[in-house]
């Protein structure tokens, strides 16, 4: 059969020859291009395209059109003229112009400083002995964590006149001036934001071995000498990297230009934006044009990223790769690692103490006298039908569902994209990843132009304007990046030939996600299930700017409660939103383990004692 085979090859080769070379039109030459183009007509590229455009595409979109075209919403406007009066009216305006220098100046700083910090951190952590380094280990997560305002309104409590720092005579003179200004802000976005520093620069330390430094040593050169001719040069680019995304993050805050910059006076983009936005009538042409030159300045931050990272860089891990030697820093040890702690009491401890402090008691300038502690404030809070347990509710019951969505729906795009064309799932990618960079409150805005002013989405009933199903899809839109990048990630791991061995045994899709897919990634669903969750329930700018008319959720309440002097009521909604959210996440991730172990995604820990000999065997096993 074989020599038959062959032998009809061989004369369909020689009648190809004797043919001569085919000569194809015009036309079939641009049909063949278009045969070898990726094929995305699918039903469920559509899906997947239609999905990105509405949740972000369509809202910056609309956003960038109408700062050119500011006439475009307005109904008593004769038609949609193309104009930078706006624009003009941003860089005219000393209110906004200051506004703008000060989000550039206060990014600037805030690189510097918390790059300074992070990278502090990173070195002790990562590259000396030091006591109690596990529990130090876990600092910058548990700050990473904790929304920006509400270390913004920790922080007020602190250092107001009559805080708590003021009453036990902690606060010099004077120096409550200081804090509600630049410096101020400098000092919390810096405790906020060095965690991001120190994963950026301590990712690029675990790859960083020890080859160089020992060859230096050898050569008698000294450890600051070592430190400064090779350590440091190797870890510029980390460095450069983490101030670039410092400065990216502290232009999008929202947190702090809420609660400090503005009992401070101190004009930041972010809040123009809101303020523009929330003002009755609605100033759009102003919103939008404060939208674009946040945005504008967010991509150039952006777009030095990318260069940066197609620069070359010194690759050095390989199969000779040392890892690093713990320094051992003697008399050194336990000084620095007060220092380390200190950090940890001021960027988490401290601020969490006011929260907790301020929610039970009754009032902030009495101290903490015996007779000032109460349980009314955390009573009204956990009260049903309470207004702030409400706000309460809502939350928590719009964090669960935006999770259950996000998680639901990055599942099925990864699964969709660990088979797709290769320039499927980078483009994907890409736009995931670029969401990160959007500022919130941009977003935010956006979805209000979409959904309450452009002709045949304001109509829509699912989701409609005013509704929590436009909150939801905004908190959806927010957290998807993240969720997908950690679903994609354990998707991407599996082995094909597990699906296609199902496929071959008649198995269907539906079957094949739940009994081979789902347990195998179940964990990673689990943790990017809790991530959303958390995150959503404390999200500020998607709640201030969609608050639904049946009643805002936590995050609004919480502000406006500070905002009319009601701290207390508000510290106590803090609080128990931090306690339902954490309690939430640690029961769900053991029942979690506990299911993972009954779908085998986890060993068990039982010993067979019928062999003896300390075998461990599954559970469930047949």
């Amino acid at each position: 059969m074989a020599a038959t085979l062959e032998h009809d090859l061989n004369q369909e080769r020689t009648a190809a020859l004797g043919r001569g070379p085919r000569l194809r039109s015009p036309l079939s030459r641009w049909q063949l291009h278009i045969a070898r183009l990726p094929r995305s007509g699918t039903a469920i590229d559509t899906l997947i395209y239609l999905t990105f455009f509405l949740l972000i595409g369509l809202p910056l979109g609309v956003v960038l059109v109408q700062a050119v075209l500011p006439d475009l919403f307005d109904s008593a406007a004769a038609g949609a003229r193309f104009s930078l009066a706006p624009l003009a009216r941003v860089f005219a305006s000393p209110r906004l112009a200051v506004s703008v220098l000060n989000s550039l100046e206060l990014a600037a700083t805030v690189a510097v400083t918390a790059t300074a910090l992070g990278g502090l951190f990173a070195v002790m952590l990562m590259r000396c002995r030091l006591p109690l380094r596990g529990l130090i280990a876990t600092v910058p997560w548990l700050v990473f964590l904790t929304p920006s305002y509400l270390k913004g309104l920790a922080w007020v409590l602190l250092m107001s006149p009559g805080g708590y720092l003021a009453q036990f005579g902690l606060l010099p003179q004077g120096l409550d001036h200081v804090f509600f200004a630049l410096p101020g802000l400098v000092f919390v976005h810096t405790l906020s934001l060095f965690p991001l520093a120190s994963f950026i620069i301590g990712g690029a330390l675990a790859g960083l071995g020890s080859e160089f430094e020992d060859a230096a040593r050898l050569a008698g050169a000294r450890p600051l000498r070592i430190w400064l001719r090779i350590t440091l040069p190797l870890l510029a680019p980390a460095l450069a990297l983490s101030a670039i995304a410092t400065f990216a993050e502290v232009l999008s805050d929202f947190g702090l230009a809420s609660t400090i910059a503005r009992l401070s006076n101190f004009g930041v983009l972010t809040y123009g934006i809101y303020a523009a936005a929330s003002d009755y009538p609605v100033d759009f042409p102003m919103a939008g044009s404060q939208s674009l030159v946040l945005l504008s300045l967010v991509l150039v931050v952006v777009l030095a990223d990318r260069l940066l990272r197609r620069q070359a860089a010194a690759r050095l891990i390989s199969g000779r790769a040392k890892p690093a030697r713990l320094h051992d820093l003697r008399l050194w040890r336990w000084p620095l690692t007060l220092v380390m702690m200190l950090i940890a009491g001021l960027a988490l401890l401290l601020p969490l103490a006011a929260i907790a402090l301020r929610a039970v008691s009754r009032s902030l300038g009495a101290g903490l006298a015996w007779d000032n502690f109460t349980n009314a404030n955390i009573a009204n809070a956990l009260t049903w039908h309470s207004a702030i347990n409400g706000a309460l509710l809502r939350s928590l019951g719009c964090a669960a569902l935006t999770a259950l969505i996000t998680c639901a729906f990055a599942l099925l795009l990864s699964i969709r994209l660990d088979r797709a064309h290769r320039f499927m799932r980078p483009l994907v990618m890409a736009l995931s990843l670029g969401a990160v960079a959007i500022p919130g409150i941009v977003l935010g805005f956006g979805y209000i132009l979409v959904w309450n002013r452009l002709p045949g989405f304001r109509d829509w009933p699912l989701p409609h304007y005013g509704e929590a199903s436009l909150l939801v899809l905004g908190y959806v839109a927010a957290a998807f990046p993240y969720c997908l990048v950690i679903i994609v990630t354990a998707v991407g791991q599996l082995a094909p030939n597990l699906a296609d061995a199902a496929r071959l045994f008649g198995v269907g899709a539906g079957r094949r996600l739940l009994r081979i897919t789902l347990p195998l990634v179940w964990l990673s669903i689990v943790t990017a299930f809790l991530m959303t969750f958390i995150r959503t329930v404390f999200e500020l700018p998607m709640s201030q700017m969609l608050i639904p008319l049946a009643g805002p959720p936590a995050p609004p309440v919480i502000l406006k409660l500070f905002s009319h002097d009601q701290d207390g009521p508000a510290a106590a909604l803090s609080l128990a939103a931090m306690i339902a959210a954490g309690g939430f996440a640690a029961l769900s991730w053991l029942l979690a383990k506990r299911i993972a172990r009954r779908l085998g995604s986890l060993p068990n820990r039982r010993q067979d004692t019928r062999g003896g000999d300390g075998m461990m065997v599954e559970a469930g096993g047949s």
